[in-house]
């Protein structure tokens, strides 16, 4: 941690250094504007009171170039500078992940949904969760991947799919100045993040049909213009009447509105303030430039030259129809020089031409830079946390964790526990003390279990683990709309739980279940009875997992189950009237209690 620290800080350095050279060179370059703008208002007042000859026209000419000369310049030093910007936010990122002021940060809270089985009750999505720690994405592409992967989707074939974005992660966690060249053309697309999903759908629609309008008629299109001018040339010089112009400008207002419908389908999708897709040429092409060693990413690549061409050349060219087709938002040009020129009818064209020759592969470049995006944000975790183990699996079900802690805790107050559940059908009962770590401890668990799957290092000295699928029950809300009381809410979740464990076997992968102070909601009697029968459930369906409980008895599961649930437990440590804890998991089931003591901390008057 102590260097990725250095490297953030000698980078924002850097960066800032550039920054505040480039606004010295912005200031220099608005008081250099004044000197064209005094010299024309200058030359301008000489013309008119002292009568300069015609060719002083020639020099305000050239004054007013040099202006905008210098305006140019002055928007590229800004666009840098803004880049610079972005640059030193990927490092203040970094350096706030380590610092663990990162928890401020609310992100992903449109992926959370209340039905999914383990996101609400492990902090996977929203404020000071694993998706805020992780999510350095700049597109929804990759937003939405980094978002499916923590989610427990889009996984692929265990173990090889997680195998294969780890090597990817190893791969990228060495590449900073990739990954924050990454960052900052991704976040210049803004915070908006455009979505171009509606004209990629019409791009790789019916690809090989033919194209929605005749041969003849694009001919036509291409040639009118010509005409058009050639009839105004003529017309000054007096060879063809001065209005014949008007002919084929009214044919072609014509023809245009007999192909408005087919025309207006195509442009309305292409609009840069629809997609903003030129935007992401420049992404792309980083991508493409890069030599990569992990086969994942290098087959990523490969999706960016799918069409035959690269995916930067195909989109610089759809850039620029895009820029033709937007100069029509010019109320001046849309009226005069679009109807001359058949415009949007030869815009239309040009963007039919280029789906049909490229429209089939653009899916496929979006999908890889949600890839690469994904995997540059866990690369992020694994540049900053050097310690942290990359997992190894195996097929035999089970999990073996030595010194697991939990992700989201900074690591200087991270205190570590061994956590094994040795094969199908074993877990841990976990008893101890309010406030003693029980679930902080489940959530190390599950939390590093979704790093796993997804292909990251997790908080742990070592991590080994067969298939799962992960499922728990430890948040639970109940709900006056709904008219849920909080236990039915838990019975929900219950269930939940029990459907994925009923669902594992020789197809699929055991459950992996996380279930804290199970069954609270009523009276001890039936809550040990419903306990006990739910845990033997899991088990006899080959899940795996743990249970948090202040009830002592259900540490009778040990014996009952032949050893396949262990005992564990977490204590306090009192000092007079000092209370303390070391969150160190033990053998055992606990034997003393802390809630009276902590009643009578806070001040609640309570009598033993």
């Amino acid at each position: 941690m102590a260097v990725a620290r250095e490297e953030y800080e000698a980078a924002k350095r850097e960066r800032l250094a550039s920054r505040d050279a480039l606004d010295a060179r912005s200031r220099f370059v608005s008081w250099l504007r004044l000197l064209p703008v005094g010299g024309v208002l200058t030359l301008l007042g000489m013309i008119v009171w002292v009568g300069l000859p015609d060719e002083a026209w020639i020099a305000v000419l050239a004054l007013v170039l040099v202006f905008a000369a210098l305006v140019l310049v002055h928007v590229r030093i800004h666009l840098a500078r803004d880049r610079l910007s972005a640059a030193v936010r990927f490092h203040d990122d970094g350096l706030a992940r380590l610092d663990g002021t990162w928890r401020a940060r609310t992100r992903g809270e449109r992926f959370d949904r209340e039905d999914h089985p383990y996101a609400d009750d492990l902090d996977v999505f929203g404020k000071a969760s694993l998706f805020a720690l992780a999510d350095a994405t700049g597109t929804r592409f990759g937003e939405e991947k980094l978002a499916a992967w923590l989610g427990g989707e889009d996984l692929g074939t265990f173990p090889e799919e997680s195998v294969r974005r780890q090597e990817a992660v190893r791969d990228l966690s060495t590449r900073l100045r990739l990954r924050e060249e990454l960052a900052v053309l991704g976040s210049m697309l803004g915070e908006t993040k455009p979505d171009p999903r509606p004209f990629t759908a019409w791009a790789r629609m019916d690809t090989g049909r033919e194209p929605p309008y005749p041969a003849a008629l694009v001919w036509f299109a291409r040639l009118l213009p010509l005409i058009t001018l050639a009839t105004v040339v003529l017309g000054q010089l007096g060879t063809l009447h001065s209005r014949a112009f008007l002919g084929p400008l009214i044919v072609g207002v014509l023809v245009s509105m007999t192909a408005r419908r087919k025309t207006d389908s195509i442009v309305t999708r292409a609009s840069s303030r629809q997609t903003g897709l030129s935007q992401y040429a420049e992404l792309i092409g980083l991508l493409e430039r890069e030599t990569f060693t992990s086969p994942l990413l290098v087959a990523h690549q490969a999706r960016l030259r799918a069409s035959g061409l690269s995916a930067t050349a195909e989109l610089g060219r759809l850039g620029a129809i895009i820029g033709f087709l937007d100069a029509r938002e010019n109320a001046a040009f849309r009226f005069i020089v679009a109807p001359v020129f058949l415009w949007d009818l030869n815009c239309a064209v040009l963007l039919d031409t280029w789906r049909r020759r490229a429209g089939h592969a653009i899916g496929g470049w979006f999908d890889a830079l949600g890839h690469f995006e994904a995997l540059s944000s866990l690369a992020n975790l694994a540049h900053d946390r050097p310690a942290d183990a990359y997992p190894t699996f195996r097929k035999e079900p089970g999990l073996v964790a030595e010194g697991l802690g939990h992700p989201l805790i900074p690591r200087e107050s991270c205190v570590t526990n061994d956590v094994t559940f040795p094969a199908a059908g074993t877990g841990l009962v976990i008893t101890g003390s309010n406030m003693a770590g029980k679930s902080t401890l489940l959530r190390a668990v599950g939390l590093n279990a979704v790093l796993a799957l997804a292909g990251a290092p997790v908080c742990a000295r070592r991590w080994e683990s067969g298939p799962f699928v992960l499922a728990s029950s430890m948040r639970v809300r109940d709900s006056v709309v709904d008219g849920t009381s909080r236990f039915y809410a838990e019975l929900k979740k219950l269930k939940r739980v029990l459907d994925v464990a009923r669902a594992g076997g020789h197809e699929a992968p055991p459950a992996l279940f996380l279930l804290d102070e199970i069954l609270h909601g009523t009276n001890m009697r039936e809550r040990l009875v419903g306990a006990r029968a739910i845990v033997k459930d899991l088990l006899a369906n080959g899940a795996l997992g743990a249970v948090s409980t202040h009830d002592l008895a259900l540490g009778e599961l040990e014996s009952e189950t032949g050893g396949a649930i262990r005992n564990m437990h977490f204590e306090e440590q009192v000092t007079g009237d000092r209370m303390t804890f070391d969150y160190k998991l033990r053998r055992g089931v606990v034997t003393s209690s802390n809630a009276l003591r902590l009643m009578k901390l806070v001040g609640l008057d309570v009598v033993d």
